[in-house]
Formats: C-alpha cells, structure tokens, sequence
C-alpha cells in the first residue's frame, strides 16, 4: 500500500495539526522518529484517536543521526516493505489538493523525485509557473519539503548520511541529474505550511544551541563544496547552487525539456 513517510523530532503540537490535513486523503502514514521519542509519538496516536494502522510510529535505529540518515532509513524501510513510489514530508507541511499524483508519477522509471507545488515557485520564477499544469522540470532547489519518490531509484543512489543538518535532499537531486534523472514538479499538486521558518522542534532539536546547529550546517556545506567545488559555495558565504550549469555539465539538452524555457518533457 502507498505510504506517506514524515521524518520528525520533537514536534508533537505540529503533527497534531498538519496529520489530520493527510488522514482526509486516505494515505497510511509511518512517523520516522527517534527511539528516545517512540513511547511520546505512540501516546499522541491515543490521544488523538488515531487508527494505528493508518499512523504508525516507526523508531529509528539510533538517536541523533541527523536528517540525511533519517532519509535513508526511510528509503530503505521503503525498499524493504516492497514499495515502488512514497511520499516523504516534513512534518510541518500538508497537502492542500489530492497528493496521489506524485506516487503516480514517481513510480514511472524515468523519475527519482517530484516535489508538491508551493505558491513561492511564483516568485521564482516571475509568476511563469503560474496556470501551468501537470509534471514539469524544476530548473532549481526546489520542492524538498513534499515530493514524491522512485524507492528503486532512490535506493540506488541513497540520502548521505554525514549530510545530517543540511543539503541531503538537494545532494539526492544532483545524484539523479548526474545520472540523467532530472528533478520535477507536479503544478497540480499544491502543499502549504503550518508554521514559519527556524520554529522550535524538528531535527534541529537533535542540537543544543542555535549555534551547534550554525556550526553542523557549515560542516555540511563543506563537504557539499568539496564533492561540487565549480557549482558550490564554501563557507562561510551563503550556500549557493549554480543550477542551470550544473543541468548544462549533465543533461545539456534540459532547457528543451523545461516548460519554464519553453520546452516540454
């Protein structure tokens, strides 16, 4: 059966928010949670009167591995109970259309990732995504928060696990464009926010202090320079990606197949 998987730290009051918003859509959900919380996450599933069989607390093998690991444990327990496409969601993001399409299309075998609309897209790209419709490559970083996955594609390339605060999902994105998987959007299916930016909670918990966090992030950026030194920054500038180069270095041909630049898939 399709799954939702939501990697989650310490962040019981936002499930019990954004969870409601994916039962109405009839997916098994499993929470992705470390061991030390399972006891809390399965108490919240009682007091909320959730049916274990549609949201199931699954514990990590080991406390603090960060989010890159949090992400291959998903793949991989994926994998294991045979599934051919996932959803995988932070835990403060919901669907606001039906969000069944990007399992369609994820179990094509010329997809690795389709994220979920979000309305910022419109900013990026100066209101061109605007009234698009259907599957279309996304240029840049985006749609992490809520996408769709390949299982076998996904396993194949794996989420880094020293990657543990900081580009685990946009370092699977330049994996599948190195191998000629671009990564795509689905303009049909839309996800919206319950909270802001740096609240309380999620894997950044895992660290005590904002600037343990700070620190981790650059470690991560770090290794992200050295693995991508021409298309990368290093610390401490700001994490930048040249995008539309590194699609010209492997898929020379992707402006052809981007509805944004005129192309189609």
């Amino acid at each position: 059966m399709n799954t939702v998987y939501i990697p989650t730290v310490s962040r019981l009051d936002m499930l019990e928010r954004t969870i409601p918003r994916w039962l109405k859509w009839g997916i098994p959900i499993r929470l992705i949670v470390e061991p030390r919380e399972l006891a809390s996450h399965i108490e919240l599933c009682g007091d909320m009167g959730w049916d274990m069989d549609w949201v199931r607390p699954v514990p990590l093998a080991k406390d603090h591995g960060g989010i890159g690991y949090a992400r291959d444990f998903i793949v991989i327990n994926a994998k294991a109970r045979r599934q051919k496409s996932i959803i995988m969601s932070d835990d403060d993001v919901y669907p606001t259309t039906d969000p069944f399409p990007l399992l369609e299309e994820a179990s094509r075998p010329w997809c690795l990732g389709i994220g979920a609309y979000r309305s910022i897209h419109e900013f990026f790209t100066q209101g061109k995504i605007k009234g698009m419709r259907g599957v279309i490559l996304c240029p840049a970083g985006w749609g992490f928060s809520l996408y769709g996955l390949n299982v076998k594609i996904a396993n194949r390339f794996g989420f880094d696990h020293k990657l543990h605060s900081f580009g685990e999902d946009a370092e699977l994105m330049r994996q599948g464009i190195a191998h000629e998987y671009p990564w795509m959007i689905h303009c049909d299916v839309k996800c919206a926010f319950a909270n802001k930016r740096g609240d309380p909670g999620g894997f950044a918990a895992i660290y005590g202090s904002n600037t343990e966090r700070k620190i981790a992030e650059m470690q991560c950026q770090e290794l992200i320079h050295k693995r991508w030194p021409d298309y990368t920054s290093a610390p401490p500038k700001r994490p930048r990606m040249a995008w539309s180069r590194f699609y010209d270095a492997w898929i020379p041909n992707w402006r052809e197949r981007s509805a944004l630049h005129g192309g189609h898939l």
